[in-house]
């Protein structure tokens, strides 16, 4: 993500009335070709896509993005229509500002810029990166208040690990989200694919996909 740019303005009442103030037409309006016209400008609103790992990553390897932090009631239609080519929402609740929908933005985007985390691998396995919800977590010590780290995690056999860990993955990802299961199931490799029959079988819930489905 090459560069982020914010912009904000001066409070405006509604043209025809009625609760909040909103951002008047002059707001932000210095977005202009001077601000990157290759980068999208977002626009945080209920009424936006739906942020996602596979929109994070498209801002992360684009040119950058100008994010437009509202912070009264809303922003005037004309200026929206003008300028903002990309609307985004973070789920079914309000918040006052958009601010913090600008930083929502930049954390996850930045963890896919190269150099960021120094561990390219544990960005490829988070969270819907992979298909999968992550796996449980253990620290030291080996055992705390009666409770032990599994024995795989402490074998030292790197290929026992890396199954426990699909295997605890797939586990989570078919109690709490099927959903994205159902959605990732194309772009799974036949090896996720395999656990994740066996762990639904195994737990006896119902896979929605059957074996057939490719």
């Amino acid at each position: 993500m090459a560069r982020v740019g914010s912009k904000t303005g001066s409070p405006s009442s509604a043209a025809a009335g009625g609760a909040g103030s909103d951002a008047a037409t002059g707001a932000g309006g210095a977005v202009t070709e001077a601000d990157a016209p290759a980068a999208p400008v977002v626009h945080f609103t209920p009424t936006g896509q739906v942020l996602n790992q596979v929109l994070v990553r498209q801002l992360a390897q684009g040119p950058g993005a100008v994010l437009l932090c509202g912070r009264y009631e809303g922003v005037d239609q004309r200026f929206l229509d003008r300028n903002v080519t990309l609307e985004i929402s973070l789920g079914d609740f309000v918040l006052s500002g958009g601010e913090l929908a600008a930083l929502v933005i930049l954390d996850a985007a930045a963890r896919h810029v190269p150099g960021v985390v120094g561990d390219p691998g544990s960005v490829s396995a988070d969270s819907f990166t992979s298909g999968l919800l992550d796996f449980p977590v253990f620290t030291r010590p080996a055992s705390f208040e009666g409770l032990d780290v599994p024995d795989v995690l402490l074998s030292g056999h790197h290929a026992q690990v890396a199954e426990w860990r699909l295997r605890q993955a797939a586990r989570v990802t078919l109690g709490r989200r099927p959903d994205l299961l159902v959605r990732t199931w194309p772009t799974l490799s036949s090896n996720t694919r395999r656990v994740v029959r066996e762990v639904a079988a195994g737990e006896g819930v119902e896979w929605p996909l059957g074996d057939g489905e490719s």
